[in-house]
């Protein structure tokens, strides 16, 4: 899985998740998938292991982590 563009990450409490990831589509298009639309400026996992109650969100830009970071946080 290559998301190399999308070095902006900011962690989520999952239950957020769903209204985040709606909100991130209206306000920055559909997001990057591995196996699709390779081109999205966005993209959300869960947070692994590491981090089992939250989601992990990465972004191709600063500018639009911060404005997420300004909504969600």
């Amino acid at each position: 899985m290559n998301r190399s563009h999308l070095d902006y990450e900011v962690l989520l409490d999952s239950g957020l998740h769903n209204k985040a990831g709606r909100w991130c589509a209206q306000q920055f298009g559909q997001r990057w998938e591995a196996i699709g639309f390779r081109s999205g400026r966005w993209c959300m996992f869960w947070g692994g292991r590491e981090n089992p109650g939250k989601y992990r969100l990465c972004f191709a830009h600063e500018q639009d982590k911060l404005m997420f970071m300004l909504r969600w946080l």
